[in-house]
C-alpha cells in the first residue's frame, strides 16, 4: 500500500507540484452551520464601511464651516455628529466582532472535531506512514488558518472590495483629474502584492511543515522520555531538537521579512498617494477650483484607498497560504480507510453474534513497502470454545493473524471466515465486540482507571468494574490507591506498574465479556504470585469462549488445545505439544533452548535463533523427543501455572 501523495510535498529542485485551487464549494459546506453569523457580521462590516465613507466628508465639511463660516455653533454640530458617526461604528464593531468571534470559535470547533472523527475511522496503515505530531499539526495550525479564512479574509475582504469600490465612487464625483492622481500608485501595489503571494505561499508550506516536524519530533522524545533518558541521550534529542527549531526560525524570519517589506511599500505607496493628491491639491487650491475642506475630505479618501488597496494584497497573500491549508485538510479528510466497513455501504447488514469458530484460508498479507510477505498461504482453523497457541520467530506472522482477524489490515488475498461468515460482511462494530484483546504491551490513556476499564464497556457501573478488577486479580492494588477507581494514572498508565498495567487490561477483557479472545502472552510482565492468580482467572475467563494465544514461552503453549507453529508466514506445523515435540524440529528446538538452564535463564522465543543451540543440542533434543509425555522433561516453570 503506498503512502498517499502530498500535492505540497518539496522537491530539492524547486520543482513542486502547486496545491489545487481552493475548493470554494466545499469551504462553503464546511462553513454553513455558521453561515448565519457570518453573514450577519459581514452586513455589519459593510454598515461599517458605509459609515466610513462618510467620515473624510464630514471632516472636510469641518475644514470649510471653520474657515468660511466662523460660525461656532455650526462647526461644534458638525463635530457632534461625526462624534456620534464614530459611537455608532464603534457599536456596530462590537457586535460584528462579537458575531465573528463565535462564528470563529464554532467552526474551528467543528473542523477539529471532523477531522479528528475521521481520523479515527482510518485504518492503522495510514498511521503507520505518519507521524502523531505531523497530524497534531494539521488540527492546529491547519485548521485555524482556514478558521481565520472563512471567518476573518473572506468577509473582510468583502468589505475592501466594497470600500474600495465606494471610495472610489465618490472620489469621482468630488474630482475625478485628483482621482487619476491618487491611482497612480494602485497598479505597482497590485504587482507586489501578486509577487509577495507566491513567496508568502512558498514559505507559509515550509512554516507549516518545519513545524509539524518540530511537533512531532517533541511528540515522540517526550513520549519516550524513560529510553531517552536510560540512553543518556537527553543533549542529542535537545541538539535535533534545536535543529529544527533553527529550521523554523529562518522560515519564519524570511516571511517577517517579506511581509515586513510588503507593508513597507504599501506605507511608501499610500504616503506618496498623500503627497501627490496635496501637491496637485494645492495648485488647484491656488487656482481658487478647490475648498480646503474638498482637499482635506480628498487627502482622507485617499489614505482610505491607500490602506484598502495594502488590506486587498494582504488578503492575495492569505488566499495563497489557504491553498496550502485545504490541500492539506483536505487531503486527509479524502483519504479513504483501507479496510470499508460493510455497515457503512447502501445494502443492510445483518447483525452478528459469534460462536466463536475461526476459518483461515489461504491467506496472504504484505505490509505497505515490505519486501516480503508478513503472512504466505497461510490455513488455520480454530473450533469454537477451543484454545489455540500461536509460536513462532519475531516475523513469523503470528502478531498479523490477529491484525488481520481484528480488519486492521485486508489482506491481498485468501479468506477469514467466523462461525462460517466472511469477515467482509460483518459490521466492525459487531466484529471488535466479539473479541477482545490483551496485548504484551498495554496501552492505557490518560483519565482514571474507571475510564480505561469503560473503554470498551461505557455503561458499566462500578459494581461491575470491581468484579472485573477481582477476577484480574487487581481489585487489591486498586483498593489501595487513594482515590481507587477514579485515580488518575497518567498518560500511557505512567503512574501505574507493568504488572498492574497488564492486569488493567486483563479486567478489561473480563469486563467486555468478549466471544473470542486474542491474547498475547498476557502474564508475561506479573509476578509469580500475580501470574498464578491471574492463570486462575483465565481458566475461568476460557471456558466457554474462543482463545488464541501468541506465545513466547512454550510452558504457556503446551496447554492449548492445538498449538501452530509459524515461520516466515507460513504454518510450518500443527498439533499438541506432545505431537510438536515429535513432528516439529524448530519447536522441539525452541523448547529444549527455553528448557536449559530454568526459566531464569531462557532467552526469548522471538529472538532465538535456530543456530543458537550449543554443540550438545542434537543430543538433548534426542532425549526430549525419546522422553515419554508423562514425565516431563522440562523443568517445571518457576512462575507459577499456565492456563
Amino acid at each position: 500500500m503506498d503512502a498517499p501523495h502530498d500535492p505540497n510535498a518539496d522537491t530539492e529542485s524547486g520543482a513542486e507540484a502547486p496545491p489545487p485551487p481552493i475548493p470554494f464549494r466545499r469551504l462553503y459546506e464546511l462553513s454553513r452551520p455558521q453561515l448565519r453569523l457570518i453573514l450577519g457580521a459581514t452586513a455589519l462590516l459593510l454598515m461599517m464601511s458605509a459609515g466610513g465613507l462618510a467620515v473624510p466628508k464630514l471632516a472636510g465639511d469641518v475644514v470649510d464651516t471653520a474657515i468660511e463660516e466662523s460660525s461656532k455653533g455650526q462647526l461644534r454640530a458638525v463635530v457632534a455628529g461625526l462624534i456620534g458617526l464614530f459611537a455608532a461604528i464603534g457599536i456596530i464593531s462590537y457586535f460584528q466582532g462579537l458575531l465573528l468571534g463565535v462564528a470563529g470559535a464554532r467552526l474551528l470547533r467543528d473542523l477539529r472535531r471532523r477531522l479528528f472523527s475521521h481520523l479515527l475511522t482510518l485504518t492503522p496503515g495510514f498511521f503507520d506512514k505518519r507521524r502523531v505530531g505531523e497530524l497534531l499539526s494539521r488540527l492546529g495550525s491547519d485548521l485555524t488558518a482556514v478558521e481565520s479564512s472563512i471567518t476573518q479574509s473572506i468577509p473582510f475582504g468583502i468589505q475592501a472590495l466594497l470600500r474600495f469600490g465606494g471610495t472610489l465612487v465618490v472620489l469621482l464625483i468630488l474630482h475625478p483629474r485628483l482621482t487619476l492622481v491618487a491611482l497612480l500608485v494602485v497598479p505597482p501595489v497590485v504587482l507586489v502584492a501578486i509577487f509577495v503571494g507566491v513567496r508568502i505561499e512558498r514559505i507559509s508550506k515550509g512554516e507549516r511543515d518545519a513545524t509539524a516536524e518540530t511537533a512531532a519530533l517533541a511528540d515522540e522524545a517526550l513520549a519516550g522520555i524513560r529510553t531517552i533518558q536510560a540512553a543518556c541521550a537527553e543533549g542529542r534529542t535537545n541538539a535535533r531538537y534545536g535543529g529544527l527549531l533553527e529550521s523554523l526560525y529562518g522560515v519564519q524570519v524570511r516571511s517577517s521579512k517579506i511581509q515586513s517589506a510588503f507593508a513597507g511599500i504599501v506605507t511608501f505607496a499610500g504616503f506618496t498617494a498623500f503627497a501627490l493628491v496635496l501637491g496637485y491639491g494645492g495648485e488647484l487650491m491656488l487656482e481658487k477650483k478647490l475648498k480646503p475642506g474638498e482637499l482635506t475630505a480628498f487627502l482622507l479618501y485617499t489614505f482610505s484607498i491607500a490602506i484598502t488597496v495594502g488590506q486587498l494584497g494582504g488578503l492575495y497573500a492569505s488566499y495563497r497560504e489557504l491553498k496550502g491549508s485545504c490541500a492539506r485538510l483536505f487531503e486527509i479528510l479524502d483519504t479513504k480507510p483501507d479496510v470499508i466497513d460493510p455497515a457503512l455501504g447502501e445494502d443492510p447488514v445483518a447483525p452478528f453474534t459469534a460462536q466463536g469458530s475461526i476459518d483461515i484460508q489461504d491467506l496472504h498479507f504484505a505490509y505497505g513497502g515490505a519486501d516480503g510477505r508478513a503472512l504466505q498461504g497461510l490455513n488455520l482453523q480454530v473450533k469454537a470454545g477451543s484454545t489455540v497457541a500461536l509460536v513462532g520467530p519475531s516475523g513469523s506472522g503470528k502478531s498479523t493473524v490477529f491484525a488481520t482477524l481484528l480488519r486492521f489490515y485486508s489482506p491481498q488475498s485468501g479468506s477469514i471466515q467466523i462461525d462460517g461468515r466472511p469477515l467482509e460482511s460483518i459490521a466492525l462494530s459487531d466484529l471488535r465486540a466479539a473479541m477482545g484483546v490483551v496485548p504484551q504491551d498495554v496501552f492505557l490513556m490518560s483519565g482514571t482507571i474507571a475510564d480505561n476499564l469503560r473503554l470498551g464497556r461505557a455503561d458499566a457501573n462500578d459494581e461491575a468494574l470491581w468484579e472485573a478488577l477481582d477476577a484480574a486479580s487487581a481489585r487489591e492494588f486498586v483498593a489501595e490507591l487513594d482515590q481507587g477507581l477514579g485515580t488518575e494514572i497518567g498518560e500511557r498508565g505512567t503512574r501505574l506498574s507493568g504488572g498492574q498495567r497488564q492486569r488493567l487490561a486483563i479486567a478489561r477483557a473480563f469486563l467486555e465479556d468478549p466471544k473470542i479472545l486474542l491474547l498475547d502472552e498476557a502474564t508475561s510482565s506479573l509476578d509469580p504470585d500475580s501470574e498464578a492468580k491471574v492463570q486462575d482467572a483465565l481458566h475461568r475467563l476460557f471456558e466457554g469462549r474462543t482463545t488464541l494465544v501468541i506465545a513466547h514461552r512454550l510452558a504457556t503453549a503446551r496447554r492449548a488445545d492445538r498449538i501452530y507453529v509459524l515461520d516466515g508466514g507460513r504454518i510450518t506445523a500443527s498439533g499438541t505439544h506432545s505431537e510438536l515435540i515429535e513432528s516439529s524440529e524448530l519447536y522441539r528446538r525452541y523448547w529444549t533452548l527455553q528448557s536449559l538452564g530454568g526459566e531464569a535463564a531462557r532467552p526469548s522465543l522471538d529472538s532465538a535463533p535456530l543456530d543458537s543451540a550449543p554443540a550438545d543440542l542434537a543430543r538433548v533434543d534426542s532425549d526430549v523427543s525419546s522422553a515419554p509425555e508423562s514425565k516431563s522433561t522440562a523443568p517445571r516453570a518457576s512462575r507459577g501455572p499456565n492456563f
